[in-house]
């Protein structure tokens, strides 16, 4: 499609996306999903004409084979069934949690056929954006992992280039073990200093293998990196990434836990740099991906940012005004921070683009 008019939103969402009980003192409480869309409905977004609700699907049992291994998916029908036992040391288990993870997943599985059958341009999900599961394992509040699900599923129509834009301050270490080897999709992830964050990977040296070597870009920052860097590496990166491959399709995890306000991290970017990498990434899908893109929520564990951010991607795909409060994040990118973000840049650089030809 041509990048005119507005695009077509369909917004994933379904009270049974609220099936979930991590117990009370986790960071995914019970709310999450429905504090966002009702949010993006105080603001008006649902009165858009070109915002559409589309009611999520289970993940099939079919594509949930191809993404994770029997065994494992035997193991969260036995928690799902009694109750007992947990997924991994932070992520707990509880009864009917195969059903939950099914249509938490599921949800942008449809995202993706809503969009591969023309019914809408873009979809955004409240939920989503599972990356640390991996074939044989869930762990990092993820259960399934949607991620790769959505790739699987794209290959089904035949597509061979998919982006996985991924902006979690958290490594997608789980999404990046489907397809290191493969160059049918490139997988670019900006996350904070593995040194001291979850997953603890993501290294930039890590670029792939095989005919997958450079098809795997690992970009990661320094404590309280803000704004003014992260924007520089972006610009140094990821257009020039993007316009080589032309993706066929993007998948967009916009990174609503690097916000300076997220308890479980410690990056100190805005809703500016939320608003400057979506409006960036809408235009490369109608560059290049006849506007096919969906959005998963991924972290984000402050109530407020998280809802500040949320907003802000669908005002820029909806083309509806939202502009969350000012921002004074407690820290300025000082000449370390410049220095060690420079450095990583150029490593990424001299790995990534000579092995790709950029």
């Amino acid at each position: 499609m041509s990048f005119s008019g507005k695009c077509n939103i369909g917004f994933l969402w379904s009270e049974l996306l609220e099936s979930f009980d991590f117990g009370s003192k986790h960071p995914i409480q019970i709310g999450r999903f429905r504090m966002l869309r009702d949010f993006i409905r105080e603001n008006g977004f649902l009165d858009c004409p070109n915002v559409q609700i589309i009611n999520p699907e289970l993940l099939s049992e079919e594509l949930l084979k191809k993404t994770h291994s029997a065994e494992y998916i035997a193991k969260i029908q036995n928690i799902s069934e009694t109750g007992v036992g947990d997924i991994d040391i932070d992520t707990p288990g509880f009864k009917n949690i195969y059903f939950h993870s099914r249509i938490a997943s599921g949800a942008s599985v449809t995202g993706v056929h809503s969009v591969m059958s023309g019914d809408i341009d873009h979809f955004i999900s409240p939920t989503g954006g599972f990356h640390h599961a991996s074939f044989e394992k869930g762990g990092g509040f993820c259960i399934i992992n949607d991620v790769a699900a959505s790739v699987l599923a794209l290959k089904e129509y035949g597509l061979k280039r998919i982006l996985v834009a991924d902006f979690d301050v958290h490594h997608g270490n789980g999404t990046q073990t489907y397809f290191y080897d493969d160059p049918d999709v490139m997988q670019i992830s900006f996350h904070e200093d593995p040194e001291w964050m979850f997953p603890h990977d993501g290294l930039i040296h890590d670029i792939g293998s095989g005919a997958g070597r450079g098809y795997n870009i690992n970009m990661h920052f320094p404590m309280d990196a803000g704004d003014s860097v992260y924007q520089y590496a972006y610009d140094e990166l990821v257009p020039k990434l993007v316009n080589f491959y032309k993706p066929d399709f993007i998948i967009f995890i916009p990174g609503f836990d690097a916000h300076y306000l997220d308890r479980l991290a410690h990056l100190t970017i805005t809703t500016d740099m939320i608003r400057y990498i979506s409006e960036s990434i809408h235009k490369a899908a109608h560059r290049h991906s006849d506007g096919r893109m969906g959005v998963l929520t991924g972290g984000g564990y402050t109530r407020t940012s998280l809802k500040w951010g949320f907003a802000t991607v669908m005002s820029v795909l909806a083309d509806h005004p939202y502009q969350p409060p000012v921002q004074e994040p407690p820290f300025e990118d000082d000449e370390e921070t410049w220095n060690v973000v420079r450095s990583n840049v150029s490593k990424v650089k001299d790995l990534v683009f000579s092995e790709l030809g950029i």
